[in-house]
């Protein structure tokens, strides 16, 4: 059973059902209410003005028994009066009844109860001189008993009955026509009301259904959505998010690719290494530790792959957090610069420190000297033999602010977007100082996640120049 009325149940569980149902409940509901209380006032007006119809014919029919003596004459005479008495009943449409000061019944347009005496309640009440008006059953029967006052004494009294048969007619005519506009008006709601879920729910599904092809691995598949709306909105962040799935997906194969590269050339050197010792017979131990260092050397250049590739690595764990502490970065940058300075020594190159105040901030100090050290090694290995390299040390009232400028080989304005991508070299001729092609994206990712920025200027032939905004508080 449950099986079975699953289907129902998640179709009943959709948006589109849920839309639908919830504008018909909307739209009818409130017409249902509308119309029982328009058939109400109605029915309500009807028998009120009905009523003021009989009092006034009651009262009207008072004063012509008291202009015609009716109540004093003969019953010879009254037969005469009684004529006018009939036709006023046919103009009511109800029966009158004319009892004297005793009760006793004069006249009764239905025949039955005259020349005899009547104790109801309305005409007891009439003949003590009150008014009588009541609507006796559901039915709408009404009921209007009078005084005849004559000189100030109640003489007799006036009793109308009226059935409400016509009304009933009606109202009857009325209900009919009612259920009638509301089942058309209601039909015309549900209508209207599935054709707008339809068209609300189409742009939703073609957002869906493009989610569930991303899903699917179909990372070039795009939403087609026109308008300014909400699903407009929707396929467009869908949309983003899908190109930037595909620059991931892009990325991380190239990484891939790269790491494949760039161990496979030690890893091939090595082979060529080891393979000429085992083929060659009488080598003297001169050319074994020739042969040796090499393949030490790129065993080294192996190993710092795989550190530089661990690095990023943590840097990527957005879990992992930062060893917050607060230090000098002038002092910082001096320590790296003495480092590195056997290296400037090698090319001539001169290393000039500008410190306009002294900067202490908040941050992974081990983490900022890692980076530091990077670009400042990448401004010496691309810079010219001879030339220098400046550091300019700088902060305001929010942020530190970090220059390290070369005039070597510069960057072409087609590469600059990729310098801090992974395993990115500026020139890849060079392969004795082209290094990893890791130390930017590390430097980039260290940054970052120290809430900062870092954007770089270079012309070819010119230089380059490395900006870094590090906040001085970290929060």
């Amino acid at each position: 059973m449950k099986a079975r009325l699953r289907p129902f149940i998640s179709k009943f569980r959709s948006l589109r059902t849920r839309l639908f149902l919830s504008y018909i409940l909307v739209g009818l509901v409130p017409m249902l209410i509308f119309g029982g209380i328009i058939t109400e006032a109605v029915e309500r007006h009807f028998v009120d003005e009905r009523m003021m119809a009989l009092r006034a014919g009651a009262t009207d029919t008072a004063i012509a028994l008291i202009d015609a003596e009716y109540m004093t004459t003969d019953r010879v005479a009254r037969q005469f009066a009684d004529m006018p008495m009939q036709e006023r009943a046919g103009e009511l449409n109800s029966r009158i009844i004319v009892a004297n000061h005793n009760a006793y019944v004069l006249f009764d347009s239905g025949g039955t109860w005259a020349g005899r005496t009547n104790a109801r309640p309305e005409i007891l009440a009439a003949l003590r001189g009150e008014v009588w008006e009541h609507i006796t059953d559901d039915r709408g029967n009404m009921t209007v008993a009078l005084p005849v006052i004559d000189a100030g004494a109640v003489v007799g009294a006036v009793l109308i009955l009226h059935e409400m048969t016509d009304a009933d007619q009606i109202l009857v005519s009325i209900n009919n026509q009612s259920v009638f506009l509301i089942m058309l008006l209601g039909g015309t709601v549900t209508v209207f009301v599935f054709l707008i879920s339809t068209w609300l729910m189409r742009p939703l599904r073609r957002v869906l259904t493009g989610v569930n092809k991303i899903s699917d691995g179909h990372l070039g598949e795009r939403i087609s959505l026109r308008g300014t709306d909400e699903f407009s909105a929707l396929g467009d962040a869908v949309n983003t998010m899908a190109s930037r799935l595909e620059q991931v997906e892009t990325a991380r194969q190239e990484f891939v690719s790269n790491v494949s590269h760039e161990l496979k050339t030690p890893l091939s050197s090595i082979k060529v290494l080891s393979e000429s010792l085992l083929v060659q017979d009488g080598i003297d131990n001169e050319t074994y530790r020739e042969f040796f260092t090499d393949i030490n050397s790129e065993v080294d250049r192996m190993a710092n792959i795989v550190n530089e590739l661990l690095t990023l690595v943590r840097l990527d764990e957005t879990e992992l957090p930062l060893n917050i502490g607060n230090f000098l970065l002038n002092k910082a940058v001096a320590d790296v610069v003495k480092r590195l300075r056997p290296l400037a020594d090698v090319r001539n190159i001169e290393i000039e420190i500008a410190d306009h105040r002294q900067v202490n901030i908040d941050g992974d100090e081990m983490k900022l000297n890692l980076a530091i050290s990077n670009l400042i090694e990448n401004a010496i290995k691309y810079g010219k033999d001879g030339g220098h390299v400046k550091i300019i040390i700088d902060a305001d009232h929010k942020s530190a602010f970090l220059t390290i400028a070369d005039n070597g080989i510069g960057i072409a304005e087609a590469d600059q977007g990729k310098v801090f991508s992974r395993f990115y070299r500026v020139d890849k001729a060079r392969d004795d100082q082209s290094g990893t092609g890791l130390g930017l994206a590390i430097t980039h990712k260290t940054i970052l996640l120290h809430n900062g920025s870092i954007r770089l200027n270079s012309k070819e032939g010119e230089g380059t120049t490395f900006l870094a905004r590090i906040p001085l508080r970290q929060g």
